[in-house]
């Protein structure tokens, strides 16, 4: 009697947390709501047209998205280090990348969640409050999916760190652990488990997918910008919303609710027998080159030989993909920069294979896969192969007119330049005036310091674009383009620049 009494006690208790948590959770959303719109009515008094600002914080929102890819690859890497020699303690090394990744991750949490919830309330808006600040409902279905973009980003990072951190000891309690010279607080992991797993938070995601997915399908049949395909790609190459799509939503179904937190439960099941290659190929996209096909000329062997029987050292490389998530808000045709710094022969003929700075890399160089191009990714600047870079669909090869009278020191000195910027990270701000951090287009601008190249100024930086690099060359001077292939194709001599013109200015 007394133990029916107990479990009955118990069932109360239950119930009555659970109807209060569910409350809570109720009166919470409500001020959310609220300071949302408060949030955005701030913003739009300003002089920016809610277009503009839309689109301006969606810009901004780019730099945490390409944050959290990279620090999720660096994160695989370093949980498969750990994990290869579970007997062996953690390196200083992998401890040290561990702390930092975990001091990113939380503050890039704190960013993501005022996007997150910021633009939430979009779905919300009523007829009266959209006409009131001149939001039309393209602008609303925007404003939801950055949201939502937001909120399956964070899903993303939390799942990451389920698989890699929650199923293993070690890990686990290094992430939960406090340092201090870290400013890192105790339980990180923890919190963002118990945060990740609301059932409110999981509400409000499904709801911004039903949104998403009635609103867009009528919305892709009339109207489509650069900023709404860069969040619609991101929103369907995300895991965890692939996860949802792969299973069926009715698969996630409870009596009353569609909980996301299942996924992580059935995705830890299946990837943890089969361990990291699955993880890895989990989150295939993590370095940022999320894509929806490969490049028209990927993996053309006979395209690479012919360019290889071109290039000449410190030759300038751009490319359109027009199929990746990282090409959609770059303004202009091209996407990325990058340079050409020859073979062992080429860096012979300029008396510089045997420099100090080139020797760490004379490996790379001339291995089987020849990395003969150094380039800036989002995971930071580093040497690549001709093959590796031409997963694109356009490729243009620009050649920097060197002064004949200094023509061997103007070589010597980008060519040093160059190299000095392997290893730098990414400049996710975009700022030419650093110089600890570049973006692809910035090699351009620091190793060639005798041309005079054209900036913009964006949201109270100096920046770059690759079409900058690229419009030098429409004269012939101080760069000429050598060869450029369109769609997967080559394009004419005679008829290269009027295209490459057309294209750069449609």
């Amino acid at each position: 009697m007394q133990k029916k009494y107990w479990f009955y006690l118990l069932g109360v208790i239950a119930l009555t947390v659970s109807v209060y948590s569910i409350l809570y959770e109720k009166a919470k959303d409500e001020q959310r709501t609220d300071a949302c719109w408060d949030g955005i009515s701030r913003k739009l008094n300003t002089n920016q047209s809610p277009d503009s600002l839309l689109h301006s914080e969606i810009i901004d929102f780019q730099q945490f998205v390409e944050q959290s890819l990279v620090i999720r690859a660096q994160m695989l890497k370093v949980a498969e280090e750990i994990k290869e020699t579970p007997d062996d303690p953690i390196s200083p090394k992998n401890l040290e990348l561990l702390r930092e990744g975990t001091v990113i991750a939380m503050d890039l949490r704190e960013k993501l969640y005022l996007f997150a919830e910021t633009y939430e309330c979009a779905i919300e808006a009523e007829g009266n409050t959209l006409s009131e600040y001149g939001i039309t409902s393209t602008l609303r279905l925007k404003a939801v999916m950055l949201s939502l973009s937001a909120a399956l980003t964070l899903y993303d990072n939390y799942l990451l760190g389920a698989l890699l951190f929650e199923g293993d000891d070690r890990l686990r309690r290094l992430i939960n652990d406090p340092d201090m010279g870290f400013s890192i607080s105790a339980n990180n992991l923890l919190e963002v488990s118990w945060s990740a797993n609301s059932i409110a938070k999981q509400q409000r995601i499904q709801k911004g997918i039903k949104f998403f997915e009635k609103e867009s399908t009528v919305l892709d049949k009339e109207y489509s910008d650069t900023y709404y395909e860069y969040l619609k790609l991101l929103i369907t190459s995300s895991p965890s919303y692939n996860y949802l799509q792969e299973i069926g939503l009715e698969g996630m179904a409870s009596t009353k609710f569609k909980l996301l937190g299942k996924i992580t439960a059935d995705v830890i099941a299946e990837l943890r027998q089969d361990g990291m290659n699955s993880i890895s190929k989990f989150f295939g996209n993590s370095v940022g080159l999320i894509e929806s096909r490969k490049g028209k000329l990927y993996n053309n062997k006979e395209v690479a030989k012919s360019l290889r029987s071109i290039l000449q050292p410190l030759d300038i490389i751009l490319e359109k993909t027009p199929f990746r998530l990282t090409d959609k808000l770059i303004p202009g045709h091209f996407g990325h920069v990058a340079i050409w710094i020859g073979n062992e022969a080429d860096l012979n003929s300029l008396d510089m294979w045997d420099h100090e700075l080139l020797k760490p890399y004379h490996e790379e160089i001339i291995n089987e896969n020849g990395e003969n191009i150094i380039e800036a990714l989002r995971s930071g600047v580093q040497l690549s192969s001709l093959e590796d870079f031409m997963n694109v669909d356009d490729i243009a090869i620009l050649r920097p007119v060197f002064d004949e009278n200094t023509l061997l020191e103007d070589q010597k000195e980008a060519l040093l330049l160059a190299i000095r910027q392997i290893g730098k990270d990414y400049d996710f701000n975009f700022d030419i005036n650093t110089t600890e951090k570049i973006v692809c287009s910035e090699l351009a601008y620091v190793c060639y310091p005798t041309i005079d190249w054209p900036t913009e100024a964006t949201l109270g930086r100096h920046t770059i674009s690759p079409d900058n690099v690229a419009k030098l060359c429409w004269t012939g001077t101080p760069l000429q383009l050598i060869s450029f292939y369109h769609n997967g194709k080559s394009v004419n001599k005679d008829k290269q620049l009027e295209l490459l013109k057309e294209l750069m200015t449609l």
